[in-house]
């Protein structure tokens, strides 16, 4: 088992980034001469607000990546909800664009859409279903552990005074702009699944948690694309134990 730290330049985030980068099992990567072409599947996380990319090495991200016989790649995306920040960086362009370039040139992973897919837990589950909504000829598929997706009702929260999602009034405005026109918008990931016809995506809802509900009313808006599954783990112990291991196996068709 491998896991290899990144730092490099970003582009478009104007600065460097950290990401952590497991690796399939040696047994499973082909470096002999005639398989040194072949190209690997990958899976792009994001963590949830208020982590790093470091939070995946307490998951079984790695066991993933090395019984899969596939990359799973998880960058540092801040605080900024894995979205196109209105007075920041532009993490979703970030990650859908930049970010999978500069691993394909140095790493043999894929770039077709049918081996590429992108997961996430909390606010990283947003982040990740919405990146899979707006880019299906990048990412194929989703998993989106235990998500907090109604971001109106954050932002109406976080009006009244109150911190949640490790965020406050300003913070969100720095990150959407005007926080009070946030349904319909392409920040309304419900709006986007009502719109946007591609992808397949596994979400999860954990028994009593208070973002349940919205994983649910997410998965029947997808209907026929999404697969529900509840389960025992929230995103609070960011642990997915067995969530992410059920995930990801669905993901390579197991």
């Amino acid at each position: 088992m491998a896991v290899i730290e990144m730092n490099a330049l970003s582009t478009i985030l104007c600065g460097s980034f950290s990401a952590k980068v497991f690796l399939p099992e040696m047994d499973k990567l082909q470096l002999d001469e005639e398989g040194m072409n072949k190209k690997y599947p990958v899976l792009w996380l994001f963590h949830s607000d208020g982590g790093t990319s470091m939070d995946w090495l307490t998951t079984p991200a790695e066991k993933c990546a090395v019984s899969n016989g596939i990359f799973v790649i998880a960058a540092d995306v801040q605080h900024c909800l894995c979205t196109n920040m209105k007075y920041g960086p532009k993490y979703e362009e970030f990650m859908a664009k930049e970010f999978p370039g500069i691993c394909r040139n140095n790493l043999p992973i894929s770039d077709k859409s049918e081996d590429n897919w992108i997961g996430g837990v909390g606010t990283g589950a947003y982040g990740a279903v919405k990146a899979a909504l707006e880019h299906p000829e990048i990412f194929s598929a989703c998993i989106a552990m235990d998500g907090i997706y109604d971001m109106d009702k954050i932002c109406k929260r976080a009006k009244t005074g109150e911190t949640v999602v490790c965020h406050n009034e300003e913070s969100l405005k720095a990150v959407f702009g005007n926080i009070d026109q946030i349904k319909e918008s392409e920040n309304d990931v419900f709006s986007l699944a009502k719109k946007c016809s591609g992808g397949k995506f596994y979400i999860t809802g954990a028994k009593g948690s208070v973002y349940r509900d919205e994983a649910v009313a997410l998965s029947n808006l997808l209907k026929d694309r999404a697969v529900y599954i509840e389960t025992d783990e929230t995103e609070a112990d960011f642990s997915c134990m067995s969530t992410m291991k059920n995930a990801v196996a669905w993901l390579c068709g197991k």
